[in-house]
C-alpha cells in the first residue's frame, strides 16, 4: 500500500508541475483537492469490475492513473483526443512506470475493442456525451459502463435504454454529482 501512495505522490506532483506548461486542471486547484477528486475516482473504481479498464476522454488522468496504481492486475487504456493531453498522458505512465497503463491519442468513437465483452468496463468522468459511451455499450462492445457525472446529465439521457440496467450512486458531500453504473442485461456472448 505504501508503495501505491508512493506513485500517487509521485503523479500530483508531476500533474502540478505540468499543469504550468499545459491546462490540465485549474491553476487555483489544491493537493487536498486534487486528493478529494482522487477520493472520488475510487469509488467509481470499486464498482468496476472488468480486467480491462477504458477510460474515455482521460484529460489529466484524475480518473485512469489512480485506478491503474490501484489495480496493478488490471490493464488501463487512457483515451484522449487532445494531442497534448494525449502526450501528457504518455509521460505519465512513463515516469509512473506503470506497465499496465497505456495512454492513447484517440477518440472513443476510432477506439477498437478487441477483448471480450465481458471483460472490459468503460469508465470516464465528465464525458460531455453519456449517449456515446451508452451507444458503446448497446452495440455489446463492452460489460459495463461506470461514470461520474453531473445528476442532470442522468435525468436528460435520452437514449433507448431497454436492454440497459442502471444504478445510480451517491458522492459524499456533492449533490448534483454522482457516479452511474450502466450494464448490458443482454444474453452474454462473446
Amino acid at each position: 500500500m505504501e508503495k501505491k501512495e508512493h506513485q500517487l505522490e509521485k503523479y500530483i506532483s508531476f500533474l502540478f508541475e505540468h499543469n504550468r506548461k499545459i491546462n490540465l486542471i485549474s491553476r487555483k486547484m489544491t493537493h487536498d483537492q486534487i486528493n478529494r477528486i482522487i477520493d472520488e475516482s475510487n469509488r467509481l473504481a470499486e464498482m468496476v469490475s472488468g480486467t480491462r479498464v477504458v477510460d474515455a476522454g482521460s484529460g489529466n488522468g484524475l480518473l485512469g492513473i489512480p485506478f491503474a496504481i490501484r489495480y496493478p492486475e488490471r490493464k488501463v487504456i487512457l483515451l484522449e483526443s487532445i494531442g497534448k493531453k494525449a502526450a501528457f498522458l504518455q509521460n505519465a505512465a512513463s515516469f509512473l512506470q506503470l506497465p499496465n497503463l497505456t495512454a492513447l491519442n484517440c477518440r472513443l468513437e476510432d477506439f477498437k475493442f478487441r477483448w471480450a465483452k465481458k471483460e472490459t468496463s468503460l469508465v470516464a468522468r465528465g464525458f460531455p456525451s453519456l449517449e456515446s459511451l451508452v451507444g458503446v455499450l448497446q452495440r455489446e462492445k463492452i460489460k459495463e459502463i461506470v461514470v461520474i457525472t453531473a445528476l442532470s446529465k442522468i435525468e436528460n439521457l435520452q437514449f433507448p435504454l431497454e436492454k440497459v440496467s442502471r444504478t445510480i450512486y451517491n458522492i459524499p458531500f456533492r449533490d448534483v454529482i454522482k457516479i452511474l453504473k450502466m450494464e448490458n442485461v443482454s444474453r452474454e456472448t462473446n
